[in-house]
């Protein structure tokens, strides 16, 4: 087993109204036996001022791996107390891809 790491950054534009979903590939110099991916950091922010924030969701899940590369979705929402996801918010998250590779 050798193990290799990805940092990734996943950029999320302000939006309204849904949960976002983002995917990145992380490309290794060799193939990619299984994968699994971690959040390192994150910055999420209202696009329209301060809210009590009531729910705040990052989740990772890697999607596929294809020889040598590997694809992560993330799911992004930030809800305020109001229950409705009405105000935009974006942000960014930062994930590491740990690989085993041949």
């Amino acid at each position: 087993m050798s193990l290799d790491f990805r940092e990734l950054t996943i950029n999320f534009d302000n939006t309204a109204g849904k949960k976002q979903n983002e995917r990145a590939t992380a490309v290794f110099g060799s193939n990619v036996k299984k994968a699994q991916a971690v959040l390192k950091g994150f910055h999420v922010a209202y696009a329209n001022g301060d809210h009590p924030i009531w729910k705040l969701e990052v989740d990772l899940d890697v999607e596929r791996v294809v020889t040598n590369t590997v694809t992560v979705a993330a799911d992004y929402l930030l809800r305020d107390s109001s229950g409705n996801i009405d105000d935009p918010f974006g942000g960014w998250i930062q994930v590491i891809v740990i690989a085993d590779v041949a």
